[in-house]
């Protein structure tokens, strides 16, 4: 009768680790060759797009964007809507002297 010995067990492992080895040498490959693949044509469809329109000028700091009127009506529409949320409130604190 035969037995299977030490040795047919280090064989077996050093089977499993062999392809283990070459099965992760085989993934990490082609993981880096999609990753070159996707780099190469994204770069190709970028250089393929138009390039981006130049960025708006900007008003000098000393020019207003609105007139004097739009400002007017601007913080009386502002006031009268602080007026109406905080209105009695204020109301409130000032019957109680704070």
């Amino acid at each position: 009768a035969t037995t299977v010995s030490a040795p047919c067990m280090s064989i077996v492992r050093q089977e499993r680790l062999l392809w283990t080895t070459l099965g992760l040498a085989a993934g990490a490959a082609s993981h880096l060759d999609i990753g070159r693949a996707l780099w190469s044509s994204t770069s190709t469809l970028a250089d393929k797009l138009p390039s981006p329109p130049p960025p708006a000028k900007l008003l000098p700091a000393d020019q207003p964007v609105f007139g004097a009127r739009a400002q007017q009506s601007l913080a009386r529409t502002w006031n009268r809507g602080v007026d109406k949320v905080f209105g009695d409130l204020v109301k409130f604190l000032s019957a109680r002297n704070l």
